[in-house]
């Protein structure tokens, strides 16, 4: 395998987890340029509702299928940025898919496998000022969090099968990103 000269991040996981906080320490630390896919999907769903890539997808099931349709429109954007530096942010990325096609980017993951809907909520009430959770009641986003820690732990095991960093952010938020930042290159 040839080693790749670029600075070529893709930084994947769940929401609230870390992945904008980690993404714009290495932008400010290899000045690449950030992707975030969010307002990708945002516009995916507003203008092609039909194709079905939307943030509306509440559980594991239409999660992955979310993801798997997202998938051509990712694979031909890194084709497209193969002589940039970049580092790629999302939720919607269907990592092993991206791990198998291109094994020579970094990955990072972050999600909170060992925490509960309860804490999370706690937590996102607490530091989440400006965020896409302050318009869900908390009834809605105890819901919202039961499948994002089932999809921590569903994430955290591909990690692992796949050998990709995954950074556990539920206790410990600031210092997993600073060891995730250690291990960017």
């Amino acid at each position: 395998m040839t080693e790749n000269k670029h600075h070529q991040f893709i930084v994947t996981g769940i929401p609230t987890a870390g992945k904008s906080t980690f993404s714009h320490e290495l932008v400010k630390k290899y000045l690449v340029q950030h992707i975030c896919i969010d307002p990708i999907i945002e516009a995916f769903q507003d203008v092609f509702p039909q194709l079905g890539i939307t943030h509306k997808a509440p559980n594991l099931e239409e999660h992955i299928d979310v993801c798997q349709k997202f998938k051509p429109f990712i694979f031909c954007m890194i084709d497209a940025l193969k002589d940039d530096d970049f580092v790629i942010e999302g939720f919607r990325l269907p990592l092993e898919d991206l791990h198998d096609k291109y094994p020579h980017l970094q990955y990072f993951a972050f999600g909170y496998p060992n925490s509960t809907p309860q804490e999370r909520l706690a937590k996102c009430r607490e530091f989440d000022i400006i965020n896409w959770t302050n318009e869900m009641g908390d009834e809605e986003l105890l819901k919202e969090f039961e499948f994002l820690i089932e999809e921590s732990r569903r994430l955290e095991a591909l990690c692992k099968k796949i050998n990709v960093p995954f950074f556990d952010t539920g206790k410990e938020y600031w210092g997993n990103i600073h060891i995730a930042l250690s291990q960017a290159s």
